[in-house]
């Protein structure tokens, strides 16, 4: 996601917002997006100019990307908790000598999303309740996933 589609995303978000509620959603917006402007290293300065906000609005976005470490949305924790229990589902339910490639299989059908969240392996291994040996093999799916999908 580049500068210019988040800072549109943070203008909308801050023109529907109701009175009393702009700041909130600048900072619900840094949470939302934070992992995405670090791992990107955008400035928020940029987002902010480019959104056509106020400058003095930089340390509220700034608050809202430190909450972004601290913080998980509840559609987080569900879709954690769901993909936890697939994962689960996948690996009892694999054949005899396939469970690696059904850890594998999980892990490309999902992995962008995965990235995409920043969602935790560990987490998503312990939800599932298979050994914390797999987090490689998961990992390595998920790797796989930049590069090929499921039929």
């Amino acid at each position: 996601m580049e500068i210019k589609e988040l800072s549109k995303i943070l203008s909308q978000n801050y023109t529907n917002a109701y009175n009393g509620e702009k700041v909130v959603q600048i900072h619900l917006f840094g949470i939302k997006y934070g992992e995405i402007i670090r791992k990107n290293k955008y400035s928020s300065k940029a987002i902010i100019d480019e959104s056509g906000l106020n400058e003095s609005y930089v340390a509220e976005l700034n608050k809202g990307i430190k909450l972004r470490k601290e913080v998980v949305f509840e559609n987080d924790e569900l879709e954690l908790k769901s993909l936890g229990k697939i994962l689960k589902d996948n690996y009892e339910n694999a054949r005899s000598g396939e469970t690696v490639a059904s850890i594998y299989l999980f892990g490309i059908k999902y992995g962008k999303l995965i990235k995409t969240k920043n969602y935790p392996i560990n987490e998503i291994i312990k939800i599932s309740e298979i050994k914390d040996s797999y987090f490689a093999e998961l990992n390595k799916g998920i790797k796989l996933s930049e590069y090929i999908t499921i039929k």
